[in-house]
């Protein structure tokens, strides 16, 4: 999949959030139902470029997992350093995005209002799309680093390979269309081919790989481009056989000597590895006519590394297929005699005889002694008999199948074979209840109910062995009765809800009396305070209480005035003590309203009236009366 750019990858993550979570909540609702509405758009919105990032890490190599001849050759287009740390960047954005979730998921728990909770959903949102933007080179870089990873040919690394290499326009996809399928491009200029090419051929039944390389030049490594570094790539990595091409009429514009050069310079890539040198052109320009200097100087080039040479022309095809024959037979030579240090590499001839479609399964320690066992009866033709009756004859004749059931007991192995038709005794919890019966066990249980007694009275058992006084006895049991009785008055006692105040007055003369206390004025005093107050003499002691101080700073210096004060304070004394006389605390006072505030409390129970019946909704909180509001419901969603 392609990778998206930063703005792109915000609007994916964004809309997929809008559209897979509720969008609608209201502050009428619980606190509890509105964090857990923006918690979890915070908790999807992770998740989501979670998702988006793992799903683009795993889709890249990991250059430490794959093979050399690739690690390689992304080196060698994208630098490594650049590609790991661009994928260095995209990890650690999805463990900052990962944490700023969780951290505002918790902040969340503690919202205490709709506006807090959508503020913070705001901040994690904004700060996660914050961080998707400081990765937009990367992704851009990674997008590149796809686009060529999807344009690089499959090379397949462990199979039978021939790679051609050369100066630029010495024949290699000329020679590479003949022997394949592959249409490579095909032109009179150097560094037509700026990238490996694959083809693939049948040789012995079998398909062999064919790798068209870019031309190199004679110069030092760290002056080669890319286009030459895939080629010293294919090279250095791969086991396959080299076809090393000299166009011997130099229409390449590269002399002979050059070209003998290169050979010499990248001989070091392919030290152990078969090699062929191809002459190309040779319709232009024969092997035999070459100048002397010329042809032998390739002549003791073959002979100082021990390389056959052979002719070939891509313009009428002389020679190639024998070329191919010649590379195709080197090779499978050389991956089956390549050594190890133990010796001969078995594991390449299987390889060899699996690809060829032929694989023969020997075992690896055989008899020679042990001839096969028939048994004599199969050799002679015996029929087989037996002694007794077969298990099927013993069911038709008891009744046949549905029936007769198998006695199973034939097949018991006991140390007897008395006791196959026993009873089978009494099974408990996966044991024999008859292996395990105690012959004391009567004797035990009545040593048990004695220990017993024993925890009942609250004795050793010597002691109550010793004391068994029936007096004694009997005072235990009146003190475990009288424990009883306190229990159940107890309970009784926490039962009451409330104490009666009103004392008896013979009670009290008597209870004085028990404690020595004089009892003559207990009864006058009894009928004073119980008799009631005329209301004159309230009168007279409301006027006679407290005398006025009169205040010297700003005090009354009228003498009616005066009168008139203190006979409004008089008056409302004795009001307080006629109320506190006709009237329980608990009923109040009842003042009469005037017409306005009668005219509020009407208001006030008219407001109240709808939050009778909804006591969680109280006066002070919110409600939006539309729950389809028109800016929420309306336009694309």
């Amino acid at each position: 999949k392609s990778i998206p750019n930063a703005n792109d990858f915000t609007n994916i993550v964004l809309s997929k959030t809008q559209r897979k979570t509720p969008t609608v909540t209201h502050p009428g609702y619980k606190i509890t139902r509105i964090r857990a509405f923006y918690m979890r758009k915070v908790k999807f919105c992770a998740e989501a470029i979670h998702e988006k990032f793992a799903e683009t890490l795993d889709g890249f190599p990991k250059l430490e997992d794959i093979h050399p001849f690739y690690a390689d050759l992304i080196n060698v287009v994208y630098d490594k350093d650049h590609y790991k740390i661009a994928l260095g960047h995209m990890r650690t954005a999805r463990n900052l995005v990962d944490n700023i979730a969780k951290d505002y998921v918790r902040m969340l728990k503690h919202g205490d209002s709709l506006y807090r909770c959508k503020m913070l959903k705001r901040s994690a949102l904004g700060r996660m799309v914050k961080i998707i933007k400081k990765l937009g080179p990367s992704l851009s870089f990674l997008e590149e680093v796809r686009k060529h990873l999807a344009r690089m040919p499959s090379i397949d690394p462990y199979t039978r390979t021939i790679i051609i290499t050369g100066l630029p326009n010495v024949g290699k996809s000329s020679f590479m269309n003949h022997v394949t399928n592959a249409n490579v491009d095909v032109q009179g200029y150097a560094f037509t081919t700026q990238s490996l090419f694959v083809g693939h051929t049948y040789f012995n039944t079998v398909k062999w790989q064919i790798i068209d390389s870019p031309g190199i030049l004679d110069h030092p490594l760290d002056e080669r481009n890319t286009i030459e570094m895939q080629t010293i790539t294919a090279l250095a990595h791969l086991k396959a056989c080299i076809l090393f091409f000299i166009d011997i009429s130099e229409e390449c514009s590269y002399p002979i000597e050059e070209q003998v050069s290169l050979f010499k310079n990248i001989k070091a890539l392919f030290v152990n590895k078969p090699c062929i040198i191809g002459l190309t052109k040779t319709d232009v320009q024969s092997f035999n006519d070459l100048e002397p200097s010329k042809k032998a100087l390739i002549e003791e080039l073959a002979k100082e590394n021990e390389i056959k040479v052979y002719e070939l022309s891509n313009k009428n095809g002389e020679g190639v297929g024998l070329v191919k024959q010649e590379a195709c037979n080197l090779l499978l030579d050389y991956r089956l005699n390549e050594k190890k240090e133990t010796g001969p590499s078995q594991t390449l001839k299987r390889e060899e005889d699996f690809l060829k479609g032929v694989y023969i399964a020997k075992p690896k320690t055989v008899r020679e002694d042990r001839p096969p066992v028939i048994p004599k009866e199969i050799i002679h033709g015996i029929p087989l008999k037996l002694n007794r009756p077969t298990l099927k004859d013993v069911q038709d004749e008891m009744g046949g199948a549905g029936v007769f059931n198998f006695p199973l007991q034939e097949h018991f192995l006991l140390e007897d074979e008395d006791w196959k038709y026993d009873e089978v005794p009494e099974i408990m919890n996966g044991m024999n209840v008859a292996d395990f019966y105690d012959k004391d066990i009567q004797a035990k249980l009545e040593e048990l109910e004695r220990e017993e007694e024993m925890l009942l009275y609250g004795k050793p058992l010597e002691e109550l062995e010793e004391e068994d006084d029936p007096d004694l006895l009997e005072a235990q049991q009146q003190i475990k009765n009288k424990k009883a009785i306190l229990k159940i008055e107890r309970k009784l006692k926490l039962k009451k809800t409330a104490f009666s105040r009103n004392f008896d007055l013979e009670g009290v003369e008597d209870d004085l009396k028990s404690k020595g206390k004089d009892t003559q004025g207990i009864r006058q005093r009894f009928k004073d305070k119980s008799k009631p107050k005329p209301l004159s003499k309230l009168f007279k002691e409301a006027t006679e209480d407290d005398e006025i101080e009169v205040n010297n700073k700003g005090g009354i210096h009228d003498e009616q005035e005066e009168q008139k004060h203190e006979t409004d304070r008089n008056s409302r004394k004795l009001d307080r003590k006629i109320r506190s006389m006709s009237r329980g605390r608990s009923q109040g006072t009842k003042r009469e309203l005037s017409e306005s505030e009668r005219n509020m409390e009407r208001i006030k129970h008219k407001i109240q009236r709808k939050w009778r019946h909804d006591p969680s909704v109280g006066e002070a909180d919110r409600k939006i009366p539309d729950m389809m509001p028109k800016h929420l419901f309306a336009g694309k969603r």
